[in-house]
């Protein structure tokens, strides 16, 4: 007899299942339902089942609905988000339902949306494109791909345009074209024919000494300059774990504009392989189409962004982690898990290999693999024979006149990249047009209102703007201080750039990425492929450049104001600055052609720069281990925040006065400081405040963690304060 009542884990800020009578329904661990839940419907997975409740049998409710069509989530994943919820301090219902597809989330049925075809017909073959309108660029370009292919897909026409979709149905509608519909696959992307390259000996190696541990887990910190061909050894992995029918990877990558470049790769070597994509830019319906072909087993390899990492993937034999050093791993807000640290565990209890590669790996990585508990491998020289490091030099603004924030030395430079017809790239990690607007008379400094912050100067837009909350405002006539009408913008951003380079070199083809720049789906591709047709000599850009991306042409960086960070409070500052200046520094000479980089700093003989001119991060990393051990920060300890905020700190302050009492009392080995205010002390209208609490063991953290959360959670205070518990934070 099956039992009859299920536990069923809901979307709820209740860190518990809740008990609903299975009925005639035929379920399964792991499987969707639709329960009554107050008033309204809801999602919930099934995760037991039970034949008592401590609530009366006639108090509980029959499911509405079992989805028995769909594959149920396997054990292997329901397991490792469980261990992540209690981990990381947060319901555990909470966590399943946010780690799926929002179409698995919502109540109505759980579809993939129509995938439909294009071809043209009689009539479109016999047209020409002069007879269509001279003002429809999209459906011309539409009309000449369909001319050169048999068939179109709609992922496929867009590559050409977010709005080819449209243009191909107007020309169905003209009777050119016939849509058909088809059955939809992963992301299809143009595939060239893949030249595949030789290993150096240094490359070989690492493959060899991964593939020989192949079978149980290790993890291998993959320490590789920029260039060095780490994609080159993912790929030859792959082919090897993939030779195996019942074989998944997982690649992670921090960024959504990594993807589509990696994506093209692996699908010209692997163009027999089915591949997803998993990431925020997919439409609902395709990121649930993907996430059931990997489910399913059907994807071999699925490249993803830190969400991936929970999905359910039934043969995983392999978990690549690119830029493993990267912060976009950890997420800031609901459940503050690190996907690095949660692909560690998955591959341990699967007994697979992790393979961290960087070329500056995060201080925990370094510290795991110099303790040996990662295998190290190294790639010291790059993967083209011909391409060699760039040269680092440093140019002190304090000697120099500087021409709107350009020295003498990089504006020569990027004049004689132009007269070569070589590509240059300029850094400066601050978009819009300047980073403050200042009276001259009184120094009154534009405010947001929201947050402890500047408002940024949008020029184009006349608009004031805050890069943390999004309130805008027009820029005013005077100063709101003093009445004085001689407000300047002061300091550069990417837009403010752009115009002094244009202004400098009117024969310069430049373009400019940020995320005002790119907003449009497709925009950050179309940029890339103009960078590589050779139709841009100069790219302004923020950090979103400075990794992943191979250009052949590109010769020179220029690295424009960095010095704020050189000061800033934050301890990991400088780890995260060396490690930005040196993906910025590897797009330089990838190719036969020599590289230069110019950072234009006021510091130049400071410690970080002198490390970054030979890229030696070994030395660099070794000495932030020993500063954090003198201090007694992490990797060294392992810490957690309790964070709150409200519309009045005093509400904020007397729950973490609370907080900090009952952690004191719970251990006296874990450290707990009283409560503080974060450098930025509001944002988006709310006030901030944390504690910290740091113990020399993981252990002792988590055993102090569990009573105060749970305590914290029945707090008077708990409802009218937000608050959230983020264990390894990345920033304190």
């Amino acid at each position: 007899m099956p039992k009859s009542i299920l536990k069923i884990a809901l979307d709820v800020p209740l860190d518990r299942l809740f008990d609903y009578l299975r009925g005639d329904a035929s379920v399964q661990v792991g499987q969707r339902v639709l329960v009554p839940f107050g008033r309204r419907s809801q999602i919930g997975i099934v995760m037991g089942f039970a034949d008592t409740s401590e609530f009366a049998i006639e108090k509980l409710k029959p499911i509405a609905q079992a989805f028995v069509d769909e594959l149920p989530i396997d054990a292997e994943a329901l397991n490792l988000i469980k261990f992540s919820a209690d981990y990381y301090q947060y319901p555990f219902g909470q966590a399943l339902l946010s780690a799926l597809p929002a179409r698995l989330r919502q109540v109505a049925p759980a579809v993939s949306r129509k995938q439909y075809a294009y071809q043209l017909t009689v009539l479109g073959r016999q047209g020409d494109i002069a007879q269509l309108p001279k003002n429809q660029s999209v459906r011309r370009r539409v009309f000449a791909a369909l001319q050169s292919a048999d068939l179109m897909t709609e992922t496929q026409l867009d590559e050409i345009s977010s709005s080819a979709r449209k243009a191909a149905k107007q020309l169905v509608a003209d009777g050119w074209a016939v849509a058909q519909q088809v059955q939809a696959v992963g992301r299809v992307a143009e595939i060239a024919p893949a030249i595949v390259p030789t290993l150096n000996d240094e490359q070989q190696l690492v493959v060899n000494c991964i593939i020989q541990a192949s079978h149980q887990f290790k993890a291998w910190l993959l320490h590789g300059i920029t260039g060095s061909g780490k994609t080159e050894v993912y790929m030859r992995l792959m082919q090897h774990i993939l030779q195996s029918k019942e074989a998944q990877v997982l690649v992670l990558v921090p960024e959504i504009n990594l993807t589509p470049q990696l994506e093209a790769r692996f699908r010209s070597r692997f163009a027999h392989l089915l591949l997803v994509s998993l990431h925020s830019n997919l439409s609902e319906s395709e990121r649930l189409h993907h996430w059931q072909l990997a489910q399913s087993g059907a994807a071999q390899i699925i490249i993803g962004t830190r969400l991936s990492i929970f999905t359910p993937l039934p043969h995983l034999k392999l978990i690549i982690i690119d830029e493993e050093h990267d912060s976009s791993y950890k997420q800031q807000d609901s459940m503050r898990y690190h996907a690095r640290d949660v692909a560690l565990v998955r591959a341990q209890r699967l007994k697979i290999p992790v393979v961290l590669g960087s070329a500056t790996p995060a201080l925990e990585s370094w510290h795991n693999a110099a303790s040996q508990k990662y295998g190290l491998l190294h790639l010291k020289q790059r993967a083209v024979t011909a391409a060699q490091l760039p040269q680092i030099d440093c140019i002190d603004t304090t000697k120099v006149n500087l021409q709107n924030g350009l020295t003498p030395q990089l504006i020569g430079a990027l004049k004689q990249r132009l007269a070569r017809k070589e590509q240059s790239l300029l850094f400066i990690n601050r978009r819009g047009y300047s980073p403050v607007l200042l009276c001259a008379a009184c120094h009154w400094i534009a405010p947001c209102s929201r947050c402890s912050a500047r408002l940024v100067v949008h020029l184009g837009q006349r608009k004031l703007r805050c890069h943390h909350c999004g309130h805008e405002q027009r820029i005013p006539q005077q100063c709101p201080s003093c009445g004085d009408a001689d407000l300047h913008p002061t300091g550069h951003g990417t837009q403010r750039l752009e115009q002094t380079l244009a202004q400098l070199l009117p024969n310069a083809r430049i373009a400019r990425v940020d995320r005002d720049s790119i907003s449009r789906k497709n925009a950050l591709v179309e940029i890339l492929d103009r960078v590589h047709n050779q139709e841009i000599d100069i790219l302004i850009g923020t950090q979103m450049l400075a990794k992943g991306h191979d250009f052949p042409n590109l010769t020179l960086v220029g690295v424009i104001d960095t010095d704020s960070a050189l000061h800033s409070p934050d301890f990991r500052a400088g780890e995260r600055l060396f490690a930005q200046l040196m993906q910025v520094a590897g797009r330089a000479g990838r190719a036969d052609k020599a590289g230069q980089v110019l950072i234009q700093t006021a510091f130049p003989d400071n410690p970080l720069f002198n490390a970054l001119r030979i890229q030696d991060y070994e030395s660099y990393a070794n000495t932030l281990l020993q500063e954090r051990e003198q201090v007694q920060f992490p990797p060294f300890v392992f810490t957690a925040l309790v964070r709150a905020e409200a519309n009045e700190y005093a509400l904020v302050q007397q729950f973490l006065q609370f907080a900090f009492a009952r952690a004191r009392s719970l251990s006296d080995v874990v450290m707990v400081y009283e409560p503080v205010r974060p450098q930025m002390e509001r944002l988006k209208g709310m006030e901030r405040g944390y504690i910290l609490l740091h113990a020399p063991q993981r252990l002792m953290l988590q055993k102090l963690l569990n009573p105060l959360v749970q305590t914290l959670r029945v707090h008077k205070l708990a409802s009218k304060v937000r608050w959230a518990v983020d264990v390894d934070p990345l920033e304190f």
